[in-house]
């Protein structure tokens, strides 16, 4: 099967029904004979941080539910890419009275963060994304840090994720 680009048949499938762009045995990404674009190698994790009945800091051991290439490890807080490429983070929480950061990091470095401060007896809602450009083996941790305060884990108000884009 061969598919044209501007009126040129630029690409041509071995068989004739599906491009494939593979490494070893493994195909990475194809396209089927109908046209569609699949990859079968895209890590991804969703979780939340849950039952912690004070406010945490330091690195969050969130509990995922969905973990597709099995990249997240619940017990040390790792996410770690199995593929290189662009990595798109994201966590929401509820944090404590009081102020602190919360920091997505890579290979233990901070890449991304925000801070919050407040003096009422509410809950502050602390949300952060970013894209990170990572190598096969970096890892990806949720952070936070603070004197007096920190994320809980109760009542579902969160939500984390980490995905392969490209």
């Amino acid at each position: 099967m061969g598919f044209d680009i501007g009126g040129v048949a630029a690409l041509n499938s071995a068989s004739g029904t599906a491009l494939s762009m593979r490494a070893g045995a493994t195909d990475w990404m194809s396209v089927n004979a109908n046209g569609i674009l699949t990859r079968e190698q895209t890590p991804y994790m969703r979780g939340a941080f849950s039952g912690k009945g004070n406010p945490v800091t330091g690195v969050l051991l969130i509990t995922a539910d969905v973990n597709v290439g099995s990249c997240w490890n619940n017990s040390t807080g790792n996410f770690t890419c199995p593929v290189a490429g662009y990595y798109l983070v994201t966590g929401s929480n509820i944090a404590a009275v009081g102020s602190g950061y919360f920091r997505i990091r890579k290979n233990g470095a901070s890449y991304h963060f925000t801070h919050w401060n407040h003096a009422t007896p509410d809950w502050a809602y602390v949300s952060l994304s970013g894209i990170l450009l990572c190598a096969v083996g970096d890892t990806i941790q949720y952070f936070t840090e603070s004197t007096n305060s920190g994320f809980y884990g109760g009542g579902g108000h969160c939500m984390y994720s980490i995905a392969l884009m490209a």
